[in-house]
């Protein structure tokens, strides 16, 4: 039986237990089951962070975080250039509960964003557009907004303005084709001609942290 990723460690203010590493990497060398559906597992539903001090720089594309990190992105994925705001991905899981006319066939996803602004001065809230679940960290999976009577996956009433250190969390629903299986959440948003904000070509990859490897110990003669 194969578990989907989970992960608990946000800007050093969320820490993932080595338990729970060892917990999910023993889960992964099961995946060899003769039952191969998935099964959902625990995931933070938001993180407690703080915004960095000053004016933070920009994650670029293609920069590889695990569950739980900050990136720092634009506020608006139309408005590139504008504000930014900082996303803090918390995790995805397979979900269970949504109607076949979401999922059409395919298996349905959640994952968790914890949004909050940088704007200096109350300004609209910023936005998950260019968020979406990954089969293999580039390519993004058909994601939407929850909607109402989804267990796991609450409707999130957005405020209309924040200020800096204002945040709210929200969870997407993304929708893998038959053959796949989601373990990344990915921001791929490509709005403007400029190539150091062309996240579709290269995007920002969240995933779980890499299991520290085995040490070896040599035998004895």
């Amino acid at each position: 039986m194969r578990p989907t990723p989970t992960a608990l460690r946000a800007l050093g203010r969320v820490c993932l237990p080595l338990c729970v590493v060892a917990a999910m990497t023993a889960a992964c060398a099961s995946s060899s089951s003769s039952d191969d559906r998935e099964t959902p597992t625990s995931v933070p539903m938001s993180a407690a962070v703080t915004p960095p001090p000053g004016q933070p720089v920009r994650t670029g594309p293609g920069t590889a975080l695990t569950f739980g990190e900050s990136a720092i992105l634009p506020a608006d994925a139309f408005a590139a250039n504008g504000s930014r705001a900082m996303f803090t991905v918390t995790g995805i899981t397979v979900a269970q509960g949504v109607p076949e006319e979401i999922t059409k066939g395919g298996t349905a996803y959640f994952f968790y964003v914890t949004v909050t602004s940088l704007s200096s001065r109350v300004a609209p809230a910023p936005t998950t557009v260019g968020f979406a679940g990954s089969a293999d960290g580039r390519d993004a999976a058909l994601t939407l907004a929850s909607t109402p009577g989804l267990p796991g996956c609450p409707v999130t009433t957005v405020p209309e303005r924040m200020r800096r250190g204002d945040s709210y969390s929200t969870c997407l629903v993304s929708v893998a084709d038959p053959d796949q299986r989601l373990g990344q959440v990915i921001y791929w948003a490509d709005t403007t001609s400029n190539s150091a904000l062309d996240y579709k070509s290269d995007p920002v990859v969240w995933s779980l942290p890499t299991p520290p490897s085995a040490s070896v110990t040599p035998s004895a003669g």
